[in-house]
């Protein structure tokens, strides 16, 4: 009886430790895919019998915080390119009009436009104040900046740019039919065929209103924000007063003060101070009695 080799398949080696307990650490991605939070919202609205039966305005009040990151203003390889990207590196993305200075409270770094004009800025896109890698504090008191805010949240700063530029493009729209119709009351121009450029309006095209103001109850500043320095306001409104205090020191120390004080009592003890006196009562006698004299006396006229 023949007997064959039985071959039994070998197995695999395990590596050190493999049936031991192990701690996994697992990276979360980044870029585009990373689940990381960059926005937090808090909203609370209030309502008032009276305000309900009235259709008034509810109260609200909306606080968010963002983080913006490099990748937002930067170009990064491999993951994000901006298109208009300035000398600096950074991605021209202007901040909506609550962060810009003219509308941001000066304690805060903000400017009037009396300032802006005198420094020879203009408000245009280039001169405007754009997003930034790092915080940001977003708070609000317009229930339709609320509904904005959030739809914001689903767009990244580029479409956040193109968005208000069709909301600019909406207003201005709608502010041309608001000048053609007061030129034409009726919507027609008889001088004009209806396909003439004055009678874009003809028939019943209507351009869709703008959305309503609410910028001016909103305010987004950067964290910190860029507070002046506290100490410059002091210097500036004592500036006058650290000059005064160091002149009278240095005539104090030069001697000026104290040769002062010895003529002012030199000349108390002589007669010059009695006859400056009589000579001011004689001189104010003279004038209120003349002004006392009636018409036609000492001279005047009859």
């Amino acid at each position: 009886m023949s007997t064959e080799a039985v071959h039994t398949p070998q197995r695999a080696r395990k590596p050190p430790l493999a049936d031991w307990p192990t701690i996994k650490i697992l990276t979360p991605p980044k870029g585009r895919f990373s689940p990381k939070t960059d926005e937090w919202c808090l909203t609370y609205c209030s309502q008032t019998i009276t305000g309900r039966i009235y259709s008034k305005e509810p109260f609200c009040r909306s606080l968010c915080i963002r983080k913006v990151f490099a990748h937002e203003v930067k170009n990064i390889i491999s993951f994000k390119s901006h298109r208009n990207v300035g000398v600096d590196g950074k991605a021209n993305y202007p901040l909506p009009p609550e962060g810009q200075p003219n509308n941001v409270p000066r304690i805060l770094g903000g400017k009037s436009p009396e300032d802006m004009h005198n420094t020879g800025q203009k408000t245009t896109e280039k001169a405007s104040k754009i997003w930034d890698e790092g915080w940001y504090l977003w708070t609000s008191q317009s229930r339709l900046a609320i509904h904005e805010k959030t739809d914001s949240m689903m767009m990244d700063l580029a479409q956040q740019r193109r968005n208000a530029h069709r909301r600019e493009q909406r207003k201005e729209v709608w502010q041309d039919y608001q000048d053609y119709l007061q030129r034409v009351p009726n919507g027609i121009d008889p001088d004009l065929p209806p396909s003439g450029e004055s009678n874009r309006w003809w028939g019943a095209i209507v351009p869709p209103r703008p959305i309503p103001e609410f910028r001016t109850q909103s305010l987004l500043v950067p964290l910190p924000p860029n507070i002046p320095p506290f100490w410059d306001r002091i210097n500036k409104l004592l500036a006058p007063s650290y000059k005064v205090i160091t002149t009278l020191r240095e005539s104090w120390v030069s001697g000026e003060q104290q040769q002062f004080a010895q003529r002012v009592w030199e000349k108390t003890w002589s007669n010059e101070p009695f006859v400056l006196a009589s000579r001011t009562l004689s001189k104010a006698y003279e004038r209120w009695k003349d002004r006392e004299a009636p018409p036609g006396e000492d001279g005047g006229s009859t």
